[in-house]
């Protein structure tokens, strides 16, 4: 691995919990500084924030929630985390509709190749990724 890949590695980790409270503290603000933690796509997809087990009930209960998709690292979902409409979106076409919606958004090349992956593989009618899916119940 690269000394640039893994200073990044390394900054991302240290600055995790950090930008998680930073994150908690920008949704309880009132007004212009208040950033909802998800926005709903359409009838079926929230996207957002990681959501944290202190939200799961409001989510399954209020938004009918039934699975969460996400691309963080393992250390980011350990502690704070819950252990199919296909839309046919190339990784491309995925994040310009996103950003529409949540617009400070930013897909990291890492994760970009991911979603590139993850489109080759379910495309080719293969079934496992690096995409992780956890069921809420």
């Amino acid at each position: 691995m690269a000394a640039g890949t893994l200073l990044e590695a390394g900054l991302a980790r240290v600055l995790y919990y950090p930008t998680l409270l930073y994150t908690v503290f920008r949704g309880k603000m009132p007004g212009r500084a208040h950033r909802d933690w998800y926005h709903r796509i359409d009838s079926t997809v929230l996207l957002g924030a990681l959501p944290l087990r202190s939200m799961t009930r409001r989510l399954v209960q209020d938004e009918n929630v039934r699975g969460v998709i996400t691309m963080n690292e393992e250390y980011e979902t350990r502690f704070l985390c819950n252990s199919s409409k296909v839309y046919h979106w190339t990784p491309e076409e995925a994040i310009r509709a996103i950003t529409k919606i949540r617009s400070h958004i930013y897909i990291r090349p890492g994760q970009l190749e991911v979603l590139k992956e993850f489109h080759k593989v379910t495309t080719a009618g293969a079934a496992k990724t690096e995409i992780h899916h956890t069921p809420l119940t």
